[in-house]
């Protein structure tokens, strides 16, 4: 079983803080794993010229926010190798070993800060490799990035909007597992959110504190934010031209339909 996480900072920076340096032990100590894997950001740029070609990983390029890169390098982890994808701040306090049977699994995220029903939180995502989940995901990400489309949150060019909208396109056709994101203390202003399975097993825990964007509070060094990057539409490097035509021209492992 593969697992795949990722940092990207500045300068190729690899220096993890004490809080995300636990996170990613929780993971590896929890969690049945043969490969465990943290992919930083030049290593990332090579992997993907090399699995899927130079467009993509262009594309990859002109994605200005880090947290947006980290969605699409997920994507297409997930893609060619298959296995588990966990954010570099999520601990992990129940490990579970899932069945053979199983094609994807995944989080719904908060409806009230989405504003659609169908959002599927990327922090925590296993696939089988070869998804058609992720296959098609990762087409309307590279299209939003080739056409610089904002679309009407900051959730939609890369991130939960994008990834659960084809959820619910495939979920009746494979056996795909919903748990929940949810804070697990709302009454109180640091609201404790979590990843909840659907029998009710507290997978995961989100990383601490209510604000989200980047990662400087949890002690990381040279990163972004999405919120304010989206905000001042600068979430594209308009130097940096993708054509849409030559995006599906990639190299694709079996899919699973």
């Amino acid at each position: 079983m593969n697992i795949s996480q990722i940092f990207i900072a500045d300068n190729d920076g690899r220096e993890l803080s004490p809080y995300l340096k636990k996170a990613v032990d929780s993971v590896k100590s929890q969690m049945p794993h043969t490969v465990h894997k943290i992919y930083f950001h030049q290593e990332l740029r090579e992997w993907i010229e090399q699995t899927y070609g130079g467009d993509i990983r262009k594309a990859f390029d002109k994605l200005v926010p880090y947290a947006f890169k980290a969605d699409l390098a997920r994507y297409l982890l997930l893609y060619h190798f298959g296995g588990w994808y966990f954010d570099i701040s999520v601990h992990v306090l129940n490990g579970i070993k899932v069945i053979d049977e199983l094609d994807f699994l995944t989080f719904l995220d908060f409806p009230f800060y989405s504003k659609v029903s169908y959002a599927c939180n990327n922090a925590i995502i296993y696939s089988k490799k070869g998804s058609i989940i992720l296959e098609d995901t990762i087409n309307d990400v590279l299209r939003n990035i080739a056409t610089e489309n904002y679309g009407q949150h900051v959730l939609a060019p890369t991130g939960p909007i994008c990834l659960g909208k084809n959820v619910a396109k495939h979920a009746d056709a494979l056996n795909v597992h919903t748990g929940v994101f949810t804070e697990l203390t709302p009454t109180y202003p640091n609201k404790n959110r979590g990843f909840v399975l659907d029998n009710g097993l507290l997978f995961a825990l989100h990383k601490q504190g209510n604000v989200g964007g980047d990662l400087t509070a949890l002690g990381a060094k040279g990163t972004n934010n999405y919120g304010e990057l989206y905000e001042a539409r600068a979430i594209y490097d308009t130097s940096i031209q993708v054509a849409i035509q030559t995006l599906p021209n990639r190299t694709e492992p079996n899919r699973t339909e």
